[in-house]
């Protein structure tokens, strides 16, 4: 005979669990189903509930650079976004219910967010709002704001707590290291219909570049991406000195595999950045006094000779991302590449003379899905240039242009005041940070302020790498509890110390 006690409670349990096994099982008739996948897909989230409140922190931080979308959100956004949402709300909650909990305050960093925060919210107000292809509107853009928020929101959250010491090498790995989730839309694509589904949750427009690449150039842009990801995992984990270090050479032959793996993608930019970060991290490691510089510039001179005579039989792919250099390459792979590049110096020379009509108030993200649809079908007829539908929808490929014009001076002035705050914040704890932690804080640094450069001077899009920087100077703010400096050593840049939290209670929710 059941026990009084415990009948109600296993009735409690069988009259959950049988509706709800019965509902999943009608959904998984029609699996594929935006109804069903949405769900099941809110099911599995509520289960996921108690590991959420107890690592969101951590959880933010793996994601924070992955390759997944959330698709049964309007617009389907990145996981790392829509975790940063829920990890600042329990944040905030926790905060109301415990105001003794700490927060990594770092006002010259903050404070600048928060003005660019101002500044997109009234250009968007004043100008063309913000509307959504996928809520339907007449106006498209609501992607981009969601990123430029979301990028803010993940700053946020990120420095709410202090991660561990003894996880922070951890942690910095895998914040690197999740961003090799984009093989998988290559090799969902290449693998054929039967593993289409894949692209529920990871982008398919990563694929794209594979799918319409002609045959005799299959340019791999998830390979690329993961290539790129490996080996900045290698200059944090082991940095340059580690890297050639000759007793473990197959660190070297792993780094130099990566970075030609790197160039199937045909992205100029993935040698241009792989220079300027390894530049970088080569002068913050202090290797240029060092025995270490002739064997490098030695190196580099050896790999360029090498390059002469073997560059028409790489992969037209790969003599794409050479293309910019003096090498004879296939002139197929050199038009294409120069193609693009004449593209994006007309679209900078039409556009950079609007700069003062935007100086005061922007545009704005937003831009006329009409006209969008209807330039690209004249486009395809020859009837308009092909930049023309770029040109529309702001995407201008470069740094400066994709702030100024849609968010005019001020964009421009908060993102100045961020990246210079972010820059004395990085170098600090570069400088004064723990041992234990000199080789993350010297690739971060590094990065940043390779990404920075390229951004300025070559491309970039506004919306997508600023969700970059502010996961860098978050990142680095979360590791060191707080900005390390000369005289505090852990003190944060409000003068008190550092809270220190408990390894058990970090990123718990109470």
């Amino acid at each position: 005979m059941a026990n009084a006690v415990t009948l109600p409670r296993s009735l409690w349990i069988y009259g959950l669990c049988l509706p709800l096994a019965l509902l999943i099982g009608y959904l998984l008739a029609t699996p594929l189903s935006f109804s069903s996948m949405s769900v099941v897909g809110l099911i599995v989230l509520a289960l996921f509930v108690p590991i959420i409140l107890r690592w969101h922190h951590a959880l933010l931080i793996v994601t924070w650079n992955a390759y997944f979308v959330v698709f049964f959100l309007p617009g389907e956004p990145s996981l790392g976004i829509v975790v940063a949402c829920v990890s600042l709300f329990l944040v905030l909650l926790d905060r109301f219910m415990h105001k003794d909990h700490g927060y990594l305050h770092v006002p010259t960093v903050a404070l600048p967010l928060l003005f660019l925060a101002l500044a997109v919210l009234v250009t968007a107000k004043l100008s063309s709002g913000i509307g959504g292809r996928a809520l339907g509107a007449e106006t498209w853009g609501a992607k981009r704001y969601l990123s430029v928020f979301g990028a803010i929101i993940g700053y946020f959250a990120m420095v709410s707590r202090s991660v561990p010491e003894e996880r922070a090498q951890l942690y910095a790995s895998l914040f690197v290291l999740s961003g090799v989730s984009a093989v998988v839309s290559d090799v969902a694509y290449a693998a054929g219909p039967g593993f289409y589904f894949l692209f529920t949750l990871f982008p398919a427009n990563l694929a794209l570049s594979q799918a319409v690449s002609q045959d005799m150039m299959m340019r791999l842009s998830g390979v690329c991406f993961a290539a790129v990801s490996a080996y900045h995992f290698m200059l944090l984990r082991y940095g340059i000195r580690g890297i050639c270090d000759l007793t473990r050479p197959w660190r070297l032959v792993s780094f130099l595999s990566l970075v030609v793996l790197s160039t199937f993608g045909g992205y100029r930019s993935a040698i241009l950045l792989g220079v300027l970060i390894v530049f970088v991290q080569f002068f913050l490691e202090g290797l240029h006094k060092t025995r270490f510089l002739l064997p490098c510039i030695l190196g580099g001179i050896l790999s360029g000779a090498l390059l002469i005579p073997l560059a028409e039989k790489l992969p037209l792919s790969v003599q794409r991302s050479l293309s910019f250099l003096p090498l004879d390459v296939n002139p197929a792979a050199r038009y294409d590449a120069q193609y693009t590049l004449e593209w994006r110096f007309e679209i900078w020379r039409i556009v950079t003379p609007e700069i003062p009509k935007y100086f005061w108030l922007g545009k704005g993200f937003g831009y006329s899905g009409t006209d969008y649809y209807l330039a690209q079908e004249s486009i395809k007829r020859g009837l308009h240039l092909p930049h023309e539908d770029t040109l529309i929808s702001g995407n201008y490929h470069q740094g400066v242009l994709t702030l100024v014009i849609p968010f005019g001076v001020w964009g421009l002035i908060g993102f100045g005041a961020f990246g210079i705050a972010s820059l004395r914040v990085l170098y600090s704890n570069y400088r004064y940070g723990r041992d234990s932690l000199k080789l993350v804080n010297t690739f971060l640094l590094a990065h940043f302020v390779a990404r920075l450069i390229y951004y300025l001077f070559f491309h970039g899009q506004f919306d997508s790498d600023l969700v970059l920087f502010t996961g860098l100077v978050g990142l680095s703010i979360a590791l060191n509890g707080g900005v390390k400096t000369a005289k505090t050593g852990n003190a944060g840049e409000t003068g008190g110390p550092a809270p220190e939290i408990p390894a058990a209670a970090a990123g718990t929710v109470s």
